[in-house]
């Protein structure tokens, strides 16, 4: 069966489908004949190791994309084929002088002939990423031209977008979601910090590592689109619309906002398997943006937690000022959000893997068996609060020193004067007052790395204290 191009308004991309295919292979909406779709041109800087030819599942120009493969470019072998976008292709090779394997985005040659916006933009995009050293940002390497070609070198990211993950397993479980949206925000925050605005952040631009790691992608001028539909643009717009702020439909210029709304979007997307707002008018896509609520009758959205709502309501709010200042914001309320969201027991997992030690509980409430290099044991409890505000949520670990007695006070608080981790105090336990040996973390803030010092240091002090005021290995 023939295949034809056919033109989504809200992923703005061109599809190559089967001549009976009327839906997008991405969102599902009804595709447009490229003649009549409202854009002049689609310049693209994508994720080309997954781009919509290949999503739909369809090869585009296999001969041209073979061309460099087993060919060297400079100091680069070419060794296969990874994917295209509208400007470049992208092959993975091999640094031959480091013996690296890397990523090379080559731009078409014939583009850059026909209009020298299109270099000035492959250059932008280069320049742009390559400012940013950042452990989830895609690395740039080098930029450099060979017998008129244009390229640019990269970290080689071997695995998925998380548009790819999504299409095939579904949509992703909230702690994995939200432990994602903290590495690709981190990332997104460094840009912010250096001036530079993203313009479209979507799952087809954060990559994953074999490692589980997400990296950022595509910092250069993403997409634009020409001649709106009923005047609605304006002029040009650049990004994905399904991912676009409302105030970018109307001509107001991207900003560190709009990137939060965008992955306020995403984030929706790797939670539901859906897009928040879809339609097949831009400007019924812009219309539902500005005015509609945030969809939460879908029974994949009626699942999520207060607490995610209330950081996708803000990353999505319709006013500017309404939302996270920037991704160095967003990145602080996603981090408490996993760690309210993460469970206390997969902490301690990480924290005490390889400590020597063994711990028994369940839910919130754990306790910790330390062994002691002097031959002495204490145990430890670690606890997590539930109620209350986010911000206002613990993690508390303590161990039992001894009985109140009043000839062991000033002993006490003589001891407590040279602790260098946790106090001494006072509290109940098992109904009956003890002076125990405690910290706390707030919940959302709280680590792996912080609850194995805790629990370490607390053991030995603890101990300490209970051998120099009873003289006893009771706790």
């Amino acid at each position: 069966m023939s295949q034809t191009l056919r033109y989504c308004h809200g992923c703005n991309e061109k599809f190559a489908v089967h001549e009976d295919g009327d839906s997008c292979p991405r969102c599902s909406q009804r595709l447009s004949p490229l003649a009549t779709a409202p854009t002049a041109e689609v310049f693209l800087t994508a994720n080309v190791q997954h781009d919509s030819l290949v999503e739909a599942g369809i090869e585009h120009d296999h001969e041209a994309d073979q061309e460099l493969v087993g060919q060297e470019i400079g100091q680069y072998k070419i060794e296969r084929f990874l994917g295209r976008g509208g400007m470049a292709r992208v092959y993975q090779a091999m640094h031959q002088m480091l013996e690296r394997k890397c990523a090379i985005k080559v731009l078409d040659p014939k583009l850059a002939e026909r209009d020298p916006e299109y270099e000035k933009m492959f250059l932008d995009e280069a320049r742009a990423a390559a400012a940013l050293v950042h452990p989830h940002v895609v690395t740039v390497h080098n930029i450099g031209e060979v017998d008129k070609r244009r390229f640019i070198e990269m970290e080689h990211v071997d695995g998925d977008s998380l548009q790819r993950l999504v299409q095939t397993s579904g949509r992703m479980p909230v702690v994995r979601a939200t432990e994602v949206m903290v590495q690709a925000c981190s990332g997104l925050a460094e840009a912010h910090r250096q001036g530079i605005i993203h313009r479209d952040l979507k799952p087809a631009n954060i990559l994953l590592t074999s490692d589980g790691d997400a990296k950022l992608a595509d910092f250069g001028l993403a997409k634009r689109v020409h001649a709106p539909e009923n005047g609605l643009l304006g002029g040009g717009m650049v990004g994905t619309p399904y991912y676009m702020a409302p105030e970018l439909f109307h001509r107001v210029g991207a900003s560190p906002q709009s990137d939060v709304y965008a992955a306020g979007v995403t984030f929706y997307y790797l939670l539901t398997g859906e897009l928040p707002y879809v339609d097949t008018s831009l400007s019924n896509l812009a219309k539902k943006k500005a005015t509609g609520d945030l969809p939460e009758d879908r029974p994949e959205a009626a699942d999520l937690s207060e607490e995610v709502g209330v950081v996708l309501k803000r990353c999505l709010a319709k006013d500017v000022a309404e939302r996270y200042a920037d991704a160095i914001e967003l990145t602080s309320g996603l981090e408490a959000l996993y760690g309210n969201l993460r469970s206390l027991a997969s902490l301690l997992r990480e924290a005490l893997g390889g400590a020597g030690v063994r711990w028994s509980g369940s839910g919130n409430h754990f306790e910790v068996v330390v062994h002691l290099e002097t031959g002495r044991s204490q145990r430890v409890r670690v606890e997590a609060t539930q109620s209350g505000r986010l911000v206002d949520r613990l993690v508390r670990i303590y161990s039992v020193c001894a009985p109140l007695n009043p000839s062991f006070f000033r002993r006490a608080l003589e001891l407590n004067s040279v602790v260098p981790h946790g106090s001494i105090a006072l509290e109940n336990v098992d109904g009956v007052p003890h002076f125990v040996m405690v910290n706390a973390y707030p919940r959302g803030s709280c680590d792996a790395v912080s609850i194995r010092r805790s629990v370490l240091d607390i053991a030995r002090w603890a101990d300490h204290v209970e051998k120099t005021l009873t003289g006893r290995d009771e706790n």
